[in-house]
Formats: structure tokens, C-alpha cells, sequence
């Protein structure tokens, strides 16, 4: 479910149409805060599971909102947060303090919306991931390293086996090992990071960034993506933005999750 708070009815009107599917619209801040931060179970029971908040303000009136962005930072840091605004440079700056997964012009909501949602909410079942093997079997280092880097992923992925061993206090030698030995020699730990990263650029590309920019982010360079989207799906990054998010992230399940963790996955 997704739930839309805007300054008017009018622009909530239009954010609704623009997104589709199970939407309930939030007539004023305080209601959408309350939903969300102290009945939360009540919002599950009635609407299902809140997938995406998508939060429309015009700039003149986005002073007024930083406040609310924070407490959902705060209290839903695992739902994404859309914010549809004006096309205008100030909205970046008065957004530098908070958490928004995407940036969506009021000019083109229709064009731009859905994608980017699904795009964001790709974030969101990475943690589900990383909870599902935090409950596994798996050896304690090598469970701990891949929760580490399935969380990571959503925002600023490990590039490399050598950080997600620095980080854990473990080595990298032994965590690729336990690794491959429990998926018999098929994917590596140095590809499942790799896949990590091109889930993540992908979700920044239909987000607004341009490759390059987002390769910068996330500190390779286009070629760097290109090369590593080549190994994983198997297409050019021209190729990768007609995938949608769902069936990477499935591809991405299927390639080095299952065999780790076995058929119950998702």
C-alpha cells in the first residue's frame, strides 16, 4: 500500500492518479504522522503492508515539511519516501538534511512516478532480505558480513570483499570460502557484492541520476558499472533500464540468495 500526503486535494488528486494500485490518500501532517509512527499496526490490519510515503509539496511550503520528512526518516527508516515538489534547484538544498529516495518534478508526476517508486521500494526488500538471513543457519561471520552488506545496499553498497572483511573484524579469505562453499562452487562473494552495486545504480537511474552520476555515488566509474552489469544480469546498462526493479531484485534472489538460503526465500 502507498500512502499520499500533498498540500492540496487537488495535487493529492493528481499523485493518486499518477501512481495506481492501493493508495490511501492522508488529508493533513499530523494524520499521516499518526498513522504511521504510533498505530502502525492498525495502518497493516487495514491496508496491508505500507510498501512507499509519497509526499507532495510545492517549494514555498517545503520549510514547513522538513520536520515531518525527519520523523518519517526516523520512524519508518525502511520505507521509502517520494517527495513530489517544483522543479526548482532550492528544493536539493533544503532536502541536504533529510532522507528522500527520489525526487519527482509536479511538471511530469504521470511520467515519472511509478517508476520511481518501484525503483525505491527495491530498497525495502533488500532489508526484508537481510532479515531472512540474519534468521538463517548460515556460519555467525558469514551471516553477520552478508546482513552487513544486504543493508548497506539500500544506500551506499561495499564495494569489495577486502571492505565488507574490514568491516566485520574478519577475513576476507574465510568469508569468500564459507560462501562458496555453501552455494558448492557456483556464485563468489566478490559477484554478490558486485550484484549489490548494480542494484543499487539501477535504483538511482530511474530515481533522475545518469549513470555517470550515479557510478560517482557510489564511487566506480561508468565503464566500472558497465563491465560489472555485463557479469551481472548479463546486459549493457542501456539494456538494464528496461528492467523493471521487481525482476531484478528476482533475478538477483535467484542468482545468490536461494542457493544460500534455500527455496524459502522471499
Amino acid at each position: 500500500m502507498i500512502q499520499v500526503f500533498a498540500d492540496t486535494p487537488r495535487d493529492a488528486d493528481r499523485i493518486r492518479r499518477a501512481v495506481h494500485g492501493d493508495v490511501q490518500v492522508v488529508e493533513n501532517a499530523e494524520e499521516l504522522a499518526t498513522d504511521l509512527g504510533c498505530d502502525h499496526s492498525r495502518l497493516d490490519r487495514d491496508h496491508g503492508r505500507l510498501d512507499c510515503v509519497v509526499v507532495g509539496c510545492h517549494t514555498r511550503f517545503l520549510h514547513e515539511r522538513i520536520g515531518l520528512l525527519t520523523r518519517l526518516e526516523r520512524e519508518l527508516p525502511w520505507v521509502p519516501v517520494i517527495l513530489v515538489t517544483d522543479r526548482d534547484a532550492k528544493a536539493a538544498k533544503l532536502l541536504a538534511s533529510t532522507r528522500c529516495s527520489a525526487l519527482v518534478w509536479f511538471d511530469d508526476p504521470a511520467a515519472r512516478l511509478r517508476s520511481r517508486i518501484e525503483a525505491a521500494c527495491e530498497t525495502t526488500a533488500l532489508e526484508q532480505l537481510a532479515e531472512r538471513v540474519r534468521r538463517s543457519a548460515l556460519p555467525p561471520a558469514l551471516r553477520r558480513a552478508l546482513v552487513h552488506g544486504l543493508r548497506r545496499a539500500g544506500s551506499d553498497p561495499v564495494p569489495s570483499v577486502g571492505a565488507l572483511a574490514a568491516a566485520m573484524g574478519s577475513s576476507p579469505v574465510t568469508l569468500s570460502h564459507e560462501f562458496t562453499a555453501r552455494v558448492d562452487g557456483g556464485a563468489t562473494l566478490c559477484r554478490f557484492l558486485s550484484a549489490l552495486v548494480i542494484l543499487r545504480a539501477h535504483q538511482l537511474r530511474l530515481s533522475g541520476s545518469s549513470w555517470t552520476n550515479a557510478g560517482g555515488r557510489l564511487g566506480f566509474p561508468r565503464r566500472t558499472l558497465n563491465r560489472k552489469a555485463h557479469t551481472w544480469p548479463g546486459r549493457s546498462l542501456a539494456d538494464l533500464e528496461r528492467i523493471t526493479p521487481d525482476r531484478l531484485l528476482s533475478a538477483f534472489v535467484e542468482e545468490y540468495v536461494r542457493p544460500l538460503l534455500g527455496q524459502d526465500v522471499l
